[in-house]
C-alpha cells in the first residue's frame, strides 16, 4: 500500500476551487438573506441595553433622591418628636409644679383651720373651766359661809376676778 502523502496534504485545484465559489456562494445568500435581519436584531438589542442602562441609571437617581427626603423626613419627624417630648415634660411639670402647690394650699387651709380649731375648742374649755371654777368657789364659800344663796353679783364679781388673774397670767 502506497500511500500519497503530498496528495493527501495539498487538495486538488478543481475541489479547492470549488469549495471557494460554493462558500461565496452561501456567503452572498447569508448576506442577501439574513445580514439585515441579523443586523437589525443586534441593533435593537443594542439599543433595548442602552435603554435598560439608562432605565436602570434613572431608577438609581431617582433611588437616591428619595433616600434624601426619607432621611429629611424621618430627620424632621424626629426633630417633632423631640419638640412633643419637650412639651409633654414641660406641661408634665407644670401640671406637677400646680398639683403641689394646690396641695401645699390645701394642707396649709386644713392647718389653719385645725388651728381654728384647736383655738374654739381651747376658748370653748376655758370657758367651761371658768364656769366650773366660778361654781366651784360659789360652793366652796357658800359652804364656808353657810348659805346657799349667793346673790347674781357675787358670782359676776368672781367670773371678773378669774378673768383677770387669767389675763394677768395665772
Amino acid at each position: 500500500m502506497d500511500i500519497d502523502v503530498y496528495e493527501q496534504l495539498v487538495p486538488n485545484g478543481l475541489t479547492m476551487i470549488t469549495q471557494l465559489c460554493s462558500t461565496a456562494i452561501l456567503f452572498l445568500l447569508m448576506w442577501k438573506l439574513l445580514y439585515k435581519r441579523v443586523s437589525a436584531w443586534f441593533e435593537a438589542r443594542s439599543e433595548k441595553m442602552q435603554q435598560d442602562l439608562t432605565d436602570s441609571e434613572k431608577a438609581r437617581t431617582e433611588a437616591l433622591k428619595d433616600r434624601e427626603e426619607a432621611q429629611a423626613q424621618l430627620q424632621a419627624a424626629s426633630g417633632k418628636a423631640e419638640e412633643i417630648v419637650s412639651a409633654a415634660v414641660k406641661e408634665a411639670s407644670q401640671q406637677r409644679d400646680d398639683i403641689l402647690a394646690d396641695a401645699k394650699k390645701e394642707a396649709d387651709l386644713t392647718r389653719q383651720k385645725a388651728r381654728e380649731d384647736i383655738e374654739a375648742d381651747r376658748r370653748k374649755m376655758a370657758g367651761q373651766m371658768q364656769k366650773e371654777m366660778v361654781d366651784v368657789a360659789m360652793d366652796a364659800a357658800a359652804r364656808l359661809m353657810g348659805t346657799q344663796d349667793l346673790s347674781r353679783l357675787d358670782q359676776q364679781a368672781v367670773e371678773n376676778f378669774v378673768k383677770e388673774a387669767q389675763s394677768d397670767g395665772f
